[in-house]
């Protein structure tokens, strides 16, 4: 049997009670969620010709740098934050609107850029916060 990392949760029922900003931060879903960040973060390297961006996505072996990644272009892609909060028909629950609104201004004005500002701030970290502030939205 697969570990609980690599198995998807929307299969297994689990994943029916959760939204797409809670399956990224809980699930272990490698493929969905590396095949959407890669997708979108492409989309900004072409849309703003910032090739260096690239470089982030050789990374393909680090499943936590993809999730912590989900929340920067959730943030700064527009298309990609309205597809995630409106569009995503992939068999989980809808973001609640209330949810994403307190979220996302808290992304935005604080844990973005402490994370940015603080360089000694782990990857971990980082994904800690965003758990621990998307469940107190």
């Amino acid at each position: 049997m697969e570990s609980s990392a690599c198995i998807d949760i929307r299969t297994v029922g689990i994943g029916h009670s959760l939204d797409l900003i809670m399956y990224v931060l809980y699930s272990g879903d490698q493929k969905f969620i590396k095949d959407m960040v890669h997708k979108a973060t492409m989309e900004i390297i072409d849309m703003y010709q910032v090739d260096e961006l690239k470089i982030v996505l050789e990374h393909k072996d680090n499943l936590l740098l993809y999730k912590c990644l989900f929340f920067f272009v959730l943030d700064f892609h527009q298309p990609f934050r309205y597809w995630v909060l409106q569009d995503a028909n992939i068999g989980l629950y809808q973001v609640c609107p209330y949810k994403a609104r307190r979220f996302l201004k808290v992304l935005r004005d604080e844990i973005i850029p402490s994370f940015l500002v603080n360089e000694g701030m782990r990857l971990d970290e980082l994904e800690y916060r965003l758990k621990e502030e998307y469940v107190r939205s």
